[in-house]
């Protein structure tokens, strides 16, 4: 159902989402067993957190080793942590960049409790959608198209891609009114957190100067 929220005022992001797939160069297979050493570490070093047991939970049911998945919920910076065999994945849910040094601190320490083992590749994903405030983005997305060959509509989308990124830029099917927006990014091995969040910080930058509205993260 579409939400109509063309009452406000000023253009906002009304939801994000931000990931972080990181792949493990190695299976971490010595990890798990039961009871689970994964479960007591983390549980362990992030109690800075205040993270509990509820906080953990196994998916059910997989049906092959590459599915198998522990999930841990970080109330506190509204987080999610899923660790798999092969990979991890780092989740912030409407992530607030003025915070970033906070979940940098928190992913830096989980991911030295998961594994022993050297980052390998990482593919980001951010997705969000937009409200436009008193403005139309009707009008906004036919400056970024040749409308004069597609023909008129209420609403036009753009993709970009590029050799290890992409960019979308849709109508939102959940806001009336709204945009929504979808970056990806793949990483060689080896980038620090403290250097991921400057790099999808700037694609994000890039990705609303589209439509005019950096300020909306811009200190």
């Amino acid at each position: 159902m579409l939400k109509c929220l063309t009452e406000m005022a000023e253009p906002l992001i009304s939801e994000s989402y931000f990931e972080d797939r990181v792949q493990f160069t190695e299976p971490i297979f010595g990890k798990w067993t039961i009871s689970n050493p994964l479960v007591e570490a983390l549980f362990s070093s992030l109690r800075k957190w205040n993270v509990a047991l509820k906080d953990f939970s196994w998916n059910k049911d997989p049906n092959t080793y590459q599915e198998i998945q522990l999930t841990l919920t970080v109330p506190e910076m509204n987080a999610i942590i899923r660790v798999g065999l092969d990979s991890a994945t780092f989740i912030a849910v409407n992530p607030d960049w003025s915070r970033a040094p906070a979940l940098v601190e928190l992913f830096e320490t989980a991911w030295g409790s998961i594994t022993g083992t050297e980052m390998g590749t990482q593919e980001l994903a951010l997705a969000m959608h937009v409200m436009p405030g008193n403005r139309h983005f009707g009008d906004t997305m036919q400056k970024l198209v040749n409308a004069h060959v597609i023909g008129p509509a209420t609403m036009y989308g753009i993709s970009v891609y590029q050799e290890d990124s992409s960019l979308v830029i849709d109508k939102s099917q959940k806001y009336e009114g709204g945009l929504f927006l979808r970056l990806y990014r793949k990483l060689e091995p080896g980038i620090p957190f403290s250097d991921v969040g400057t790099i999808i910080y700037e694609d994000e930058l890039r990705a609303l100067r589209f439509i005019g509205l950096e300020s909306l993260i811009q200190g």
